[in-house]
């Protein structure tokens, strides 16, 4: 291309580990970028100290917001629209409130504007789309280049198949998503008709039918669910957004079952509303962005079941994320992500551990896995069932944020430093006794941190039904008041040596441990938005 450019500085990307590179991208496909866009001169603070966390914390409305940005970054979308008209690439979009400027152009076009370099990769279950190495920009929207998703379409996660069929009713019959709340003292006799909750789903469907069994069953009244399809990164016209989308079960369908029918068991009345998105980073940081600034349904709480090792992510998406979920503490949106459910490892055997990332954000609240000893969770030990257990352990990225510095954090197995600790919370997590589910007709029972999520999701949510303002970012104060919690002594996330293990007060496999729901639901109801 003409003119200078920059390299984009975080932006390199490393082949498909296991993949097999199988051939190049047509030339004349059409492909869409989001470009995240930030301020010219850069943070000051790292993510996650008091000083950011006190910036973040400052009272603002989404209109606000948007009307501040469109001060400071209408300059950068200008020369973005007079550099796109100039290379021939269509604007989609432009949402400054966002941060967002939307492309399309043919690959040969962009791959030359950007220097991206595509192939096509095969990892025994899929094909897809991936970018290797870095990019570049033109200099002139270099300072406000925050990050360029849509050229990788690897997928998010892969997370394996841990459905079994209800058989009997003994010990691992399952419980229902009510019985697991009451046995942690969730109350489920509040007025929630003023909440709503998101979920992000990449990917998959869920039946109705399946929603009302499971309900029915558990002697709950219904929400009201709204589906809403995710725009970004979908090219217009003959492709349509993604909706519900039932598969007939796939591992996307449970998971969308699970989180859907534990929130709704403990939402009666509520409206949760799904939002459905393509299993890439450039779609689960387009859907939390755009449940974040939703203006019509607002959610105060949003549950991710989805994420992957922090390696698979770039900086600059990294980066990207960041700049959403600082948004959602901005606007006092609890976002809650799962620790993963392949131990320490992060289901890598490179001989290193690793935490999964948003969960590992300084900004995200997240939710790791306990094992059961009886079925009324009154002796709980860390989930690990050898090959799969609760991720968690500590960020080989992130630094300790303020809200951990207090703690005596374990030195990282991988290099002895020492920063943010993963997860924040716990809950039950394994196959036993497991959560009951209704899929595709049948009582299923489902594990994994995926449900632990969900259900912290609906216990914050409760308590955001008894104050005025919802409470928005809750690390802060649950590391302030870890009487609250049921600590988890005994356990260990370790995969062949590799890993932490449990003990007294917080620890790198369930974190502050289990909730006391009741005073739980008390404590967060009477503090003030921080």
């Amino acid at each position: 291309m003409t003119g200078q450019t920059i390299e984009l500085a975080g932006s390199y990307r490393a082949a498909p580990p296991g993949a097999t590179n199988v051939g190049e991208v047509d030339p004349d496909e059409r492909i869409v970028l989001t470009v995240y866009l930030k301020r010219r001169t850069p943070d000051t603070f790292e993510p996650g100290c008091a000083e950011d966390l006190a910036r973040l914390s400052k009272p603002v409305t989404r209109r606000a917001l948007a009307a501040q940005r469109r001060r400071t970054h209408a300059r950068a979308a200008a020369r973005i629209k007079k550099l796109a008209a100039q290379f021939h690439v269509t604007v989609l979009e432009i949402d400054l409130s966002r941060r967002i400027v939307v492309l399309e152009a043919t690959a040969r076009t962009l791959t030359e504007v950007l220097g991206a370099t595509l192939r096509i990769y095969d990892d025994g279950r899929s094909r897809f789309r991936a970018r290797v190495g870095s990019l570049v920009v033109p200099k002139e929207i270099a300072p406000w280049t925050r990050a360029i998703l849509g050229f990788d379409q690897r997928p998010v996660s892969r997370p394996q198949p841990r459905l079994r069929a209800l058989a009997g009713a003994g010990a691992g019959a399952g419980l229902w998503p009510t019985e697991v709340a009451a046995l942690y003292g969730i109350p489920l006799d509040r007025d929630v008709s003023k909440v709503c909750v998101g979920i992000i789903a990449l990917g998959g469907g869920y039946l109705a039918s399946d929603l009302a069994q499971a309900l029915a069953a558990a002697g709950r009244a219904a929400p009201r669910v709204i589906d809403q399809p995710v725009t970004i990164g979908v090219p217009p016209g003959g492709n349509a957004a993604p909706g519900n989308q039932f598969g007939g079960g796939t591992v996307s369908d449970q998971e969308i079952a699970l989180d859907l029918q534990i929130l709704a068991s403990l939402l009666p009345g509520a409206r949760i509303v799904v939002y459905f998105a393509g299993n890439t980073i450039q779609s689960l940081v387009g859907a939390i962005n755009q449940a974040i600034f939703d203006a019509v349904n607002r959610p105060q709480v949003l549950s991710v079941s989805w994420g992957s090792a922090e390696m698979f992510w770039s900086a600059s998406a990294r980066d990207a994320m960041q700049g959403v979920l600082a948004d959602a503490k901005r606007l006092n949106v609890t976002v809650l992500f799962a620790a993963g459910d392949e131990l320490a490892t992060g289901g890598l055997t490179d001989g290193n551990a690793h935490v999964w990332f948003p969960a590992s954000s300084p900004y995200a609240l997240s939710c790791g896995g306990t094992q059961p000893a009886t079925a009324a969770l009154n002796e709980e030990v860390v989930w690990n069932e050898g090959g799969t257990g609760t991720g968690g352990g500590i960020s080989d990225v992130f630094p300790v944020p303020a809200y951990q510095s207090g703690l005596a954090l374990p030195p990282s197995v991988n290099d002895g430093a020492v920063r943010r600790g993963v997860p924040d919370v716990a809950g039950a997590a394994a196959g036993t006794p497991g959560y009951r589910i209704v899929l595709n007709g049948s009582v299923m029972i489902k594990d994994g941190t995926s449900a632990v999520a969900p259900l912290w999701a609906g216990l914050i949510a409760i308590a955001n039904a008894g104050r005025d303002l919802p409470i928005g970012f809750v690390n802060s104060a649950l590391y302030s008041n870890a009487a609250l919690f049921r600590q988890i002594e005994h356990g260990n996330n370790r995969v062949d040596g590799k890993g932490y293990d449990a003990g007294r007060g917080w620890n790198a496999c369930t974190g502050l441990g289990v909730p006391k729901g009741a005073d739980l639901v008390a404590a967060l109801g009477a503090i003030p938005v921080a």
